[in-house]
């Protein structure tokens, strides 16, 4: 389910996309993810809540201590119902002056106002689901996850073609799509938590005003590092808007999808691992929890080493054929965005260690502060180095490396009381066997140019397998017996079944 999942979203991001560049256009594709950008910044503090909640909730549950499950539940439930409501009036205000934060074309004024009210009903739907997504998380149940994750993208993309077919191609009928797919899969996943943990009980008889102040105390930690991250993530395609112009920008987010799904991938993968290290830290296991770690962090930056190598030979190829000529020249600034992914998706994993260990203050402040930076760098290189779209990549490359690779594994060593050393070998043997790869794909790939979409996922599959063996023999003995073991289990499983 979890590949099929991750396969759906890559194929219909990368078919939506210059589906919707070509029907509404370069500029007002762009207004997409800067619309979202705005909703995320004001609704971070529900948002972040519900990470709280999993934290409390599945210790709770592990611990068999259902009273203690329902008064979590219940409370940040209440909790995001109110404040919620107060964040709709700051959303009102930002609607009404929403032309002074981004470069819009007169002509799509209104349909970007539209766009981004459906934006705003979408997030609070997703963010009361959320709560309920909880259940799942605590379950270890990340199948029916990734089900409704599968639905989401799918009925999105049939929705948009067909209100663009019935009626015309909009950045309004996208918002409307948005919305109403949103209502309908929360909906859906509050029956799904009641039937996956019948003894969660929705009432105000559990609401406990103790409560309240650890999951904000958590959740403000969570809110600075989730402020830092949209810092890196979000803010590239705003500067573009305001200080390049709103082509640029546009130009920026249709490429930038390649560098979302490679995080995406990460964040899926990450998740895999994330109630096993809540589990595993709630019964004192750590031993077992730093070698689940250390094999997550090396499979997941070798595999990306080996993507991103294949994505950056072939990226002139890839923009030529998803998007049109006109693209081609900005290959180069697609590889400068991939290519420090190695390293800072990578070491995703590591994260969870420090919401299962609530260890949030210190990496959230790196998180901020560096945001920060990466800001000023970004318009340092634009206004005084002219280097334009690029500049913006490489601040981001730059400050966002500078982090993962030296603070976050370290952080998570020292809070584990384990060698400093132990989460950075890992991604720095990814390293080596992305230069291997490399050496290797790049004089094929002078060699294999190819003319169509299917020449070229066949020379990548290629590419991928031959490199394969890679990953292996940089295993160490210990991890390899572990997944021939866990690979003999689920066959013998299968055929069990059979």
């Amino acid at each position: 389910m979890q590949i099929l999942s991750f396969c759906t979203q890559v194929g219909v991001g990368i078919w939506l996309v210059p589906y919707l560049v070509h029907y509404l256009g370069i500029v007002a594709y762009g207004l997409i993810p800067l619309m979202g950008m705005l909703v995320q910044y004001v609704g971070l503090i529900t948002a972040n809540i519900s990470n709280a909640v999993n934290h409390f909730f599945t210790i709770a549950l592990q611990r068999n201590d259902p009273e203690e499950a329902n008064k979590v539940f219940n409370t940040s439930l209440a909790s995001i119902l109110i404040l919620s409501a107060i964040q709709l009036l700051f959303l009102a205000l930002i609607t009404t002056s929403i032309d002074k934060l981004i470069n819009i074309p007169p002509k799509l004024y209104n349909d970007a106002i539209i766009f981004f009210m459906c934006s705003v009903g979408t997030y609070i739907a997703n963010l009361v689901s959320a709560i309920f997504g909880v259940a799942m998380y605590a379950t270890n149940r990340l199948d029916i996850s990734r089900a409704i994750d599968i639905a989401r993208h799918l009925l999105r993309a049939i929705g948009i073609v067909s209100l663009f077919y019935f009626f015309s191609p909009s950045l309004r009928h996208v918002g409307y799509v948005y919305f109403v797919v949103a209502i309908f899969l929360s909906t859906s996943q509050i029956f799904i938590a009641k039937r996956l943990i019948p003894s969660l009980r929705i009432s105000i008889y559990y609401f406990d005003i103790t409560k309240v102040i650890p999951l904000l105390t958590m959740g403000w930690w969570l809110i600075i590092n989730q402020i830092g991250a949209l810092l890196f993530l979000q803010m590239d395609i705003w500067i573009c808007n305001r200080f390049i112009g709103p082509t640029a920008a546009g130009e920026y987010a249709a490429i930038f999808q390649w560098p979302a799904l490679i995080r995406n991938a990460g964040a899926v993968i990450s998740s895999l691992i994330a109630p096993m290290i809540m589990i595993y830290y709630a019964k004192f296991e750590f031993d077992k929890l730093v070698r689940l770690e250390n094999i997550a962090i090396r499979l997941l930056s070798s595999i990306l080493a080996i993507s991103i190598v294949i994505i950056c030979l072939y990226s002139p190829t890839l923009l030529h054929l998803w998007l049109g000529k006109s693209f081609i020249h900005l290959a180069p600034l697609l590889t400068l965005m991939l290519s420090h992914l190695i390293i800072n998706v990578g070491t995703l994993p590591l994260f969870n260690i420090q919401i299962a260990m609530n260890k949030i203050k210190t990496p959230a402040l790196i998180t901020f502060f560096s945001g920060i930076l990466n800001i000023l760098l970004a318009i340092v290189f634009i206004k005084y180095l002219d280097l334009g779209m690029y500049g913006i990549a490489l601040a981001g490359a730059l400050v966002l490396t500078a982090k993962n690779a030296v603070f976050t594994p370290l952080y998570a060593a020292k809070i584990l009381n384990v060698a400093s050393f132990t989460f950075i070998k890992p991604y720095l043997i990814s390293i080596g066997a992305a230069i291997i790869v490399f050496s290797i794909a790049y004089p094929i790939t002078m060699n294999l140019q190819p003319s169509n979409w299917i020449q070229l996922i066949f020379y990548s599959a290629i590419l991928f397998i031959l490199a394969l063996p890679i990953i292996w023999f940089s295993l160490p003995k210990n991890d390899k017996e572990l997944l021939l073991c866990t690979y003999k289990t689920a066959f013998a499983n299968i055929s069990g079944h059979k």
